[in-house]
C-alpha cells in the first residue's frame, strides 16, 4: 500500500555547455529485524510515499529496487538515507552498494533530534522522517562503503573475545560466591570450573587466530608493530583502534579519534553563574575506551617517563581520574603520529612547537 505525505530537490548539470535540471530524490529507510518501510522525499511541495512490507532478506531488498525502478528513480537520481542499527541494516547497505545506490548510515540519536517530539511514533512515520532528514541536511551526510574483509573479521573477532571474557570474569565472580556456601554441590563447582577452562581455551585461540590474521596483510600487521612499540599497547588495543578507524583511513586526527572514544573533555560554561569543569562524554565505543584506559593506568605504573608525568600532575592538585584521562590522550596522540609518519615508538623523542625553531 503506498501513502502520500510530502517534499523535491533539485540539482544542476552541466552538459554540452547547458545548465540541466535533475530531479534528486531522498529515500529513507527505517530497518527492523525481519522487515523494513521505505519513503520517497523530493521537495516540500510535493508529497512523501511511503511502503511498506518490505522483508529483510534479498528478496525483499530485489523488491525495494523494482519498486524504485517503478517511481523512475535510480542510483543516478537518489541518495538512500536509513539509521545505523547494527548487523539489522547491513545485508540492505551492501546491497545497495553493490548496485550502485549512495548510502547514508547516520546516527539515530542525530535523526531524532532534527524532529520535534510530537505526534505519532510508528515505522513509516520514522522512514519519512529519515527521508527529510536527508533532504534537509543533504550537505552533511557521509556515504558509506563497505569496510575491508579483514576489518570486518578483526571487529568480530574482538567482540567475541570481550564476550567471552565477560563471561569468565563473571563465572569466576559465581564461583568465588558458590564455595563460601557451607553446602556445596560437587557437580556445580565441576561444570564452573570446565566451563571456564573452555571459555579461557576459546580466548586464546581468537587471539591466536586474531594474531593470524593480521600477519596475513603487510599494511595492517605494519601498523600493528608500530603501535605494539609504543608503552601501554599490546594486541588488543592496537587492534581495536586500526579497526575502529578502518586502517585510519576513516579518522586520522587524534583530536577526532579521542573525541569518538569518548576521553576528550568538554567545557560547560554560560554567562559568569553556570559553570563545572571540563568532562568527558560516555559515548563512543566502551571497549576501546576501556582497552585505553587500562593502558593509561599501566603505562603511570611501569613507564618512567608516563609516571613521572602523572606524579607532577597529581602533586599541582591535579584529580587522579583526569590525569589518567590526560595519559589516554597523549597515547592516542602519540599512536596517530607514528601511524601518520610510519615510525616506531622513540621514547628519548621530544617534540618541538614550530615556533620555537630557527629557519636556517
Amino acid at each position: 500500500m503506498e501513502k502520500a505525505h510530502i517534499i523535491s530537490h533539485s540539482v544542476e548539470t552541466v552538459e554540452g555547455g547547458s545548465v540541466m535540471k535533475e530531479n534528486l530524490y531522498y529515500v529513507g529507510i527505517d530497518i527492523a529485524a525481519d522487515n523494513f518501510v521505505a519513503s520517497i522525499y523530493q521537495s516540500p511541495k510535493q508529497p512523501i510515499i511511503t511502503k511498506e512490507g518490505f522483508k529483510n532478506t534479498f528478496d525483499g531488498f530485489t523488491m525495494l529496487s523494482s519498486w524504485l525502478e517503478k517511481q523512475k528513480i535510480n542510483p543516478t537520481n537518489c541518495v538512500t538515507c536509513m539509521e545505523a542499527t547494527g548487523v539489522y541494516s547491513e545485508g540492505l547497505a551492501h546491497y545497495l552498494v553493490t548496485q550502485g545506490f549512495k548510502v547514508s548510515v547516520e546516527p539515530p540519536l542525530k535523526v531524532k533530534r532534527a524532529f520535534d517530539p510530537i505526534g505519532h511514533k510508528t515505522d513509516p512515520v520514522d522512514s519519512r522522517q529519515i527521508a527529510e532528514y536527508a533532504y534537509r541536511y543533504s550537505d552533511e551526510l557521509r556515504f558509506w562503503q563497505p569496510r575491508d574483509e579483514i576489518i570486518e573479521k578483526i571487529k568480530h573477532l574482538l567482540t567475541a573475545r570481550e564476550q567471552f571474557t565477560k563471561q569468565s570474569v563473571a563465572l569466576q565472580n559465581s564461583m568465588s560466591t558458590y564455595k563460601k556456601h557451607v553446602v556445596q554441590v560437587t557437580l556445580i563447582t565441576s561444570a564452573h570450573g570446565q566451563i571456564l577452562k573452555e571459555l579461557k581455551k576459546q580466548i586464546a585461540e581468537i587471539d591466536k587466530e586474531l594474531e593470524k590474521l593480521i600477519r596475513k596483510n603487510p599494511g595492517i600487521s605494519n601498523m600493528k608493530n608500530l603501535l605494539v612499540s609504543l608503552p601501554g599497547y599490546g594486541l588488543l588495543l592496537s587492534s581495536s583502534l586500526i579497526a575502529m578507524t578502518d586502517a585510519f583511513r576513516e579518522i586520522t586526527s587524534y583530536r577526532t579519534l579521542a573525541a569518538y572514544i569518548g576521553i576528550c573533555p568538554y567545557q560547560h560554561q554560560s554567562g559568569s553563574s553556570v559553570y563545572r569543569p571540563p568532562h568527558i562524554r560516555p559515548f563512543g565505543p566502551a571497549y576501546a575506551r576501556k582497552l585505553l584506559m587500562l593502558a593509561a593506568r599501566s603505562v603511570v605504573t611501569h613507564n618512567t617517563e608516563f609516571r613521572m608525568y602523572y606524579l607532577r600532575k597529581l602533586a599541582e592538585g591535579k584529580a587522579k581520574k583526569l590525569v589518567l584521562n590526560n595519559v589516554a590522550n597523549k597515547l592516542i596522540k602519540i599512536a596517530c603520529a607514528m601511524i601518520k609518519n610510519n615510525v616506531r615508538y622513540v621514547s628519548t623523542y621530544r617534540s618541538v612547537h614550530p615556533r620555537y625553531l630557527i629557519s636556517a
